[in-house]
């Protein structure tokens, strides 16, 4: 049986191979309850960075998940500060409450997180980076980062029926 090529505007087109690499990679990282794992590919790259300093800076942490919310990278660790996320016609607003009922964190994991979902605001989901920054673009009400390229791709493929992406 042949595998569908995917569409070119699918930004989660290699989830399930990226998602697999990082298990294998850090296995300890993505044992336990969690909620999710889902990330476009175009932002894989900050994600295994993620990976990379969590094991360097805190080796028995686990990520509980790692997602897309409101067209920006957001990275839970077991133990991390609480997060409110809202958008309102202001524009988006993201709140960390510490926990005080957890170990602490490092400071530098807390701020490569930070930093992570930042760039992930000015990175397209799709290509990465590799055609141009990306910007806020909403198609069918959804907050999506994308570059100029990849944008008419990205809206070719929200345009689909759901069956068909």
């Amino acid at each position: 049986m042949s595998q569908k090529t995917p569409h070119p505007g699918n930004m989660y087109a290699g989830e399930r191979d990226n998602v697999a690499a990082l298990k294998a990679a850090y296995p300890h990282q993505f044992n336990g309850p969690y909620v999710s794992f889902s990330w476009p590919d175009g932002w894989h790259h900050l994600v295994e960075e993620a990976c990379a300093v969590l094991d360097r800076v805190d080796p028995d942490s686990r990520w509980v998940q790692i997602k897309e919310k409101y067209g920006g990278l957001r990275l839970y660790h077991a133990g991390g500060p609480l997060r409110f996320d809202f958008h309102t016609r202001a524009g988006f607003h993201s709140f960390s409450v510490k926990r005080d009922d957890g170990p602490s964190q490092p400071p530098d994991l807390l701020d490569l997180i930070h930093s992570l979902e930042e760039t992930s605001l000015e990175t397209c989901s799709l290509c990465g980076g590799a055609h141009g920054p990306g910007r806020e673009i909403t198609v069918g009400g959804w907050i999506i980062t994308a570059c100029e390229t990849c944008e008419p791709l990205i809206r070719a493929h929200r345009a689909l029926p759901y069956g068909e992406r």
